[in-house]
């Protein structure tokens, strides 16, 4: 829900105020521009990129950093990044943390339901999750390499990378193939949001272990559905997870094996995540978002205006 009376507050802006999402905002900002930066993920892991991405993704960014008269960043460790890699002022970024939806991120606990979905794309009963684009710099190649380490003992496991196909994707597949872990390793494709609450409660764990994230959200909507999560030591992730995911090394390939072999094992692990988990998403909601940006554009009109 919004804060009490932000919709009649939030009005029509001045016309000269502007709200950009980059780094994929137009390449001309005006004077009293609000721009938000998610990441700067190109820059970490420039490889990860298509170069034409990147390069358009750095000019954009450097750009709105000198023009815009206030940033948005979603986490701290972007605000970080920009000051270190772009020198942009520290007083003119905010961290605004994004939200999940409460009503519908929350534990499906009826095992029909759950049984549903598995069955719909066609997934095992016991499953590690991952939900994203399929690119590289969700480093999913180490991860299928580490579910190769602890699946051979237990055939009915099974990893489910779900999400769009991104860039070099078909590297992905193969790489499954060499590992001989065809039928192990499931690509449902896009799952709606509908279908990930369930999705999320059927799976042993979420398993995130992304080289890089501007915030990692999907870290928030597997917690809020009582689903222990591992994700990465670097970046945004710890920020997100707070004390509530097991965290590895993202290209620890040995590391990333361990502690999937934890959670497998270790039920007081898992409950004690799950707990931590259901308390650390209270931190982000979108009425607190929403609230904190108000604060910003109300703060950044022009003078005369």
């Amino acid at each position: 829900m919004d804060p009490p009376g932000l919709r009649a507050r939030v009005g029509t802006p001045p016309a000269r105020r502007l709200l950009r999402a980059g780094p994929r905002a137009a390449s001309a900002a005006p004077p009293a521009s609000v721009v938000t930066v998610h990441d700067l993920g190109y820059e970490h892991f420039p490889a990860a990129h298509p170069r034409l991405q990147g390069w358009y993704l750095r000019l954009t960014t450097r750009w709105h950093v000198l023009a815009a008269r206030a940033l948005l960043a979603d986490s701290k460790a972007t605000r970080d990044d920009l000051v270190a890699r772009y020198r942009a002022d520290p007083a003119k970024i905010t961290v605004v943390y994004p939200g999940i939806d409460p009503e519908h991120f929350q534990p499906v606990g009826d095992p029909a339901a759950v049984a549903a979905v598995q069955a719909r794309y066609e997934l095992p009963q016991r499953y590690f999750l991952y939900v994203g684009t399929l690119q590289p710099r969700k480093n999913l190649a180490r991860l299928i390499e580490a579910f190769a380490a602890v699946a051979s003992p237990d055939p009915e496991l099974g990893l489910v990378l779900a999400g769009q196909r991104g860039w070099l994707y078909e590297g992905l597949v193969a790489h499954t193939r060499r590992l001989g872990l065809e039928g192990r390793v499931h690509f449902p494709g896009y799952v709606p949001d509908q279908a990930l609450p369930a999705l999320l409660s059927g799976a042993v764990a979420f398993v995130y272990p992304s080289l890089f994230e501007g915030f990692g959200l999907p870290i928030l909507e597997a917690q809020a559905c009582r689903t222990p999560v591992l994700t990465s030591t670097t970046s945004s992730c710890p920020e997100v997870a707070g004390e509530a995911a097991l965290l590895v090394p993202p290209t620890d390939v040995a590391a990333i094996t361990a502690g999937l072999r934890r959670l497998l094992t270790e039920p007081g692990l898992r409950m004690s995540l799950v707990e931590r988990g259901a308390a650390n998403v209270t931190r982000f909601t979108w009425a607190q978002a929403a609230a904190a940006t108000l604060a910003v554009l109300e703060g950044t009109g022009d003078p005369d205006s």
